[in-house]
C-alpha cells in the first residue's frame, strides 16, 4: 500500500512559529511533558526535475489587459538567440470636430509613448522606426507570434530615437509628423462630411491601420502603448491663431492590435529546441523561459511525494507520524545584464498531453499557483497586485504551495502534479530567464512525531 492510499485521511496543516534558521536535516528535537511525544523538526531541500517545451505559438493578440507594449525591434542574445519583433494596430475614430471651405491643412501628427524596453543597457543606442499604412483590414480573430499583417512599402514617417532603458518607470512621448499627402486627404473627408468617418469600421475600411518597424538599431526591443497611442489632424482657417483637431485613437481593447514576434537560436544551448510540443532539454542543461518566443519549461512535483513516501515507509516506529509543516518552492536565476529585466510575475499551470494549458481549471485554487520576487510569498494561486519590480541581477522566484502538496497527498485526484511554467504577459514582452539545474528546487519543513 502507497503512502496516498494509507494517509488520505490522515494529513494536516501543521504549522509552527519556529524560525528554522539551521542547515541541517535534522533541526531539532523538543521533548514534551513525562510521557507526550517528541517532536523532531527537519526539512530537506529536493531538486526537482524541468524540461523545456517550444509552443507552436503564442497568442499576441491585445485584450482586456492592461499594460500592453506594441514591440518593435531586434534583440540578440548569446543565449537566446536573435528575437525580432514587429506590431500591428487598427485605428478607431476619436474627437469629432467640423471643418468649412475655408480650413486650411496645417499637419498630421501621431502621438506615441515608449513604455517599454528589454536588451543590456550597455548597447542602447539610436533605434529609427517606420510608420507603415496597412494594405489591408485586419480580421475579428486572434492574432498569434506567427502572424502578420501587409503593410504599403512607402512609410507614413520615419522617426529616431535613442530609448531609455529605465522607461518602464518614466515613459516618454513623442510627436510624429506624418506624411502631408495623407493629412490633406483626412481633412478632405471632413469637410465633405464623407460616410468613411462615420463609424469605426467604415473608417477602417478607408485606413485599415499601421504597421511599426523597426528599420535601424538590433540591440533592443522598444515598446508603445496603445491605450495612449493618438493620430491627430491639426487644420485651421488663415485668420485662426489655434488649430482645431480631429483625432483618431487606439485606446479600445475591441480594436485588433498585435506582435509578430520570431526568433533565430541557431548556435545556442537552444537550437535543438525547434519540433513544437515535446518535451526536450537545453544542449547545456539549463532551465530556460522565454516570453513572446513560446519557450516554456515545464516542472514536475513528483519527487516531493516520492520523498515523503520514503521518509514515512522507513521510519522504524510504526506508531511514528509524519507532518508536513511548509513547503516552498524556488527558482533562483543566473545574474542578467541591466535593461534586461525578469519577468515580474510566473504562473504555472496544469495542461494537456499536447501541452495545452487546462482553460478550464487554471483559475481554481489549486490548478495554479504564481512565482513571486523571494519575501512574497502567496499560497496557490492567491495573486496579488503588489509585487515589486526584480532587479536585474541574480533574483529568486518563491512560492508556498503547501497546501497544494497536502491535498496532493490527501488524494485530491483533479490536482496537478506537473506544471507548464509562463510569464503573465507573454504575448507583448520579451523578458526572459536562465537558471542552473540545481537552483530549481523545493524546501519542505516537516515534523516527526514519535
Amino acid at each position: 500500500m502507497n503512502l496516498l492510499d494509507k494517509k488520505k485521511a490522515g494529513w494536516l496543516l501543521w504549522l509552527t512559529p519556529l524560525i528554522f534558521a539551521c542547515e541541517s536535516e535534522e533541526i531539532l528535537s523538543l521533548p514534551q511533558e513525562p510521557g507526550d511525544q517528541t517532536l523532531n523538526l527537519y526539512f530537506k531541500e529536493i531538486p526537482l526535475p524541468f524540461s523545456l517545451v517550444q509552443v507552436d505559438s503564442v497568442n499576441t493578440r491585445r485584450s482586456e489587459q492592461t499594460g500592453y507594449h506594441m514591440l518593435t525591434g531586434s534583440y540578440q542574445d548569446n543565449a537566446f538567440g536573435e528575437v525580432q519583433a514587429q506590431s500591428f494596430t487598427e485605428l478607431a475614430l476619436g474627437t469629432k470636430a467640423e471643418a468649412t471651405a475655408e480650413d486650411n491643412y496645417d499637419s498630421l501628427v501621431l502621438v506615441m509613448v515608449n513604455d517599454y524596453f528589454y536588451g543590456d543597457a550597455a548597447l542602447v543606442g539610436s533605434q529609427t522606426v517606420g510608420i507603415y499604412p496597412l494594405a489591408d483590414t485586419l480580421e475579428r480573430k486572434n492574432y498569434y507570434s506567427t502572424d502578420q499583417a501587409n503593410y504599403l512599402p512607402t512609410p507614413l514617417a520615419e522617426f529616431t530615437f535613442t530609448p531609455d532603458p529605465e522607461v518602464a518607470s518614466s515613459a516618454d512621448t513623442f510627436r510624429i509628423a506624418l506624411d502631408d499627402t495623407f493629412g490633406q486627404d483626412l481633412l478632405a473627408l471632413v469637410k465633405s462630411g464623407s460616410s468613411s468617418l462615420s463609424t469605426d469600421s467604415a473608417f477602417r475600411e478607408y485606413f485599415p491601420g499601421i504597421a511599426l518597424r523597426s528599420i535601424s538599431g538590433n540591440n533592443f526591443i522598444t515598446g508603445f502603448d496603445p491605450n495612449r497611442m493618438s493620430m491627430i489632424l491639426y487644420f485651421s482657417t488663415s485668420d485662426e491663431t489655434t488649430s482645431t483637431s480631429y483625432s483618431f485613437g487606439t485606446n479600445s481593447s475591441q480594436l485588433m492590435t498585435f506582435n509578430n514576434i520570431s526568433v533565430d537560436r541557431s548556435g545556442t544551448p537552444l537550437a535543438n529546441i525547434t519540433a513544437p510540443n515535446q518535451e526536450m532539454m537545453a544542449a547545456d542543461g539549463k532551465f530556460y523561459l522565454q516570453s513572446g518566443t513560446g519557450l516554456n519549461p515545464t516542472l514536475s512535483l513528483q519527487p516531493i511525494l516520492d520523498f515523503v513516501e520514503t521518509v514515512e515507509d522507513s521510519s522504524s516506529d510504526s506508531s511514528a507520524h509524519l507532518r508536513i509543516n511548509r513547503v516552498d518552492l524556488y527558482i533562483g536565476t543566473t545574474p542578467a545584464a541591466e535593461g534586461e529585466t525578469l519577468p515580474q510575475t510566473i504562473y504555472a499551470y496544469g495542461f494537456e498531453d499536447d501541452f495545452k494549458i487546462k482553460r478550464d481549471t487554471v483559475q481554481t485554487s489549486f490548478n495554479t499557483f504564481q512565482l513571486m520576487p523571494v519575501g512574497l510569498i502567496t499560497d496557490n494561486a492567491q495573486t496579488t497586485n503588489t509585487a515589486s519590480p526584480i532587479p536585474s541581477s541574480e533574483s529568486i522566484y518563491q512560492v508556498r504551495i503547501t497546501n497544494h502538496l497536502l491535498s496532493l497527498l490527501a488524494g485530491v485526484s483533479s490536482l496537478e502534479t506537473n506544471f507548464i511554467l509562463g510569464p503573465a504577459s507573454a504575448g507583448n514582452t520579451i523578458n526572459q530567464i536562465v537558471a542552473e539545474p540545481d537552483s530549481i528546487f523545493a524546501k519542505v519543513y516537516y515534523t516527526i512525531l514519535e
